[in-house]
């Protein structure tokens, strides 16, 4: 019993029946009989939590077969109690309760701060969202967002900043045309009521109101055009009917119609020219020539010269009508095809011709490019392509 007998459990010495042959307590053995599994008496051992009969604790029970000469001549029966074991279980159990709870709790906090992190933002973007839809374009998103979110905030404020641009241009430009149709109007019926009685003009007065009533009418003309440009702009029916035309004839055109206008200012239009036949629109052609090479007279200085070159490219055809104006800010040039946009918010015009050229030179397939100094000039390239 000595020699197998552990610390903090009571043994027990069992017959091959069950029957209680010495234990390590040394209190008295009842004569009762203990069931024994088969496999121990097979040499296996086996265990099973068990309850006392007098205090009903539970204990382990641990049974190994007592092994003399390759026979099982006894069983050797541990008995250890569980309440230790329980009372540890139930602490370990309660800790670990408390342990998940306070991490449950710190997950929750964490996981509703980082769901605030986007929530948050989204909701101010859609308050920004539906204030825009509304139409003020003051307000601007917090754009210290990471990833997507400060994209997001980014593109919105720039959208604002780009519908805000374009709202004010157009109140610009509706102040600018109601001038504009106003000035020549007010030309108009300043000189058919004088001319009403125009026996007390001369013949040279009469002409000359009949000059202004005529250049005035023009130019309403003009404004009309772009008015109506624009609006099939806007509604994409700006459209064009390409043929077999010889683009510099229709350049040469445009310079005779604006020739007198150049001899005003005594500009010098110097024309560069080469026979090329492309597949494009007359009409619209023409069109662009007239309002850069117009804008370039515009924008020279008295005797300057504007220089109109032609010259192949690839498959195409690139002219270029330079001048030697006042130029433009670099940070101006970007602008300059915008709708309504002008340099100058008190120049003459509507701020469309440019917008319009380029949607003309779109449809053909070409590019517009416009390189400019400050004080030394401007240089419009078109390329078109042959398209034949």
């Amino acid at each position: 019993m000595d020699n197998f007998n552990y610390e903090y459990a009571e043994l027990q010495l069992l017959s091959r029946k069950g029957e209680i042959i010495q234990s390590s307590s040394g209190f008295k053995v009842k004569n009762e009989i203990i069931p024994i599994d088969p496999a121990v008496l097979e040499g296996h051992s086996n265990y099973s939590v068990e309850t006392t009969e007098d205090n009903k604790e539970e204990v382990l029970s641990v049974y190994t077969p007592l092994m003399y000469q390759g026979q099982v001549v006894g069983v050797l029966k541990y008995i250890s109690s569980l309440s230790q074991v329980n009372k540890m279980m139930n602490t370990l159990l309660f800790e670990m309760l408390v342990i998940g709870s306070i991490v449950a709790i710190i997950v929750f906090l964490i996981s509703l701060k980082l769901a605030n992190s986007f929530v948050n933002p989204i909701k101010k973007i859609i308050e920004f969202s539906t204030s825009m839809a509304k139409g003020h374009f003051k307000a601007r998103v917090d754009e210290k967002y990471q990833n997507e979110l400060g994209e997001l905030a980014q593109s919105l404020n720039f959208m604002a900043d780009e519908i805000a641009r374009t709202d004010k241009m157009k109140n610009e430009f509706i102040s600018s045309i109601s001038h504009e149709l106003r000035t020549p109007l007010t030309g108009i019926k300043g000189w058919s009521e004088t001319l009403r009685s125009y026996d007390d003009l001369t013949k040279e007065e009469v002409e000359q109101g009949m000059t202004i009533i005529s250049n005035e009418t023009n130019r309403l003309i003009g404004l009309v055009e772009d008015l109506l440009d624009f609006s099939r702009l806007e509604a994409n029916h700006l459209k064009v009917y390409k043929e077999g035309i010889q683009v510099d004839r229709i350049i040469e055109q445009a310079v005779l119609q604006l020739e007198k206008k150049a001899e005003v200012k005594k500009i010098t239009i110097i024309c560069e020219l080469l026979p090329v036949i492309i597949d494009a629109d007359p009409n619209r052609l023409k069109q662009v020539f007239l309002n850069i090479i117009d804008n370039a007279i515009k924008f020279s200085h008295v005797d300057g010269e504007i220089i109109i070159r032609m010259k192949k490219m690839g498959k195409g055809v690139c002219i270029s009508i330079e001048d030697e104006g006042i130029g433009i800010e670099s940070s101006q040039i970007s602008k300059l095809m915008d709708k309504f946009y002008q340099v100058n918010a008190k120049a003459v015009g509507a701020g469309l011709g440019l917008s319009i050229s380029k949607e003309i030179i779109d449809l053909h397939d070409g590019t517009i490019k416009i390189n400019s100094k400050p004080n030394e000039g401007t240089t419009v390239s078109i390329y078109l392509p042959f398209g034949i």
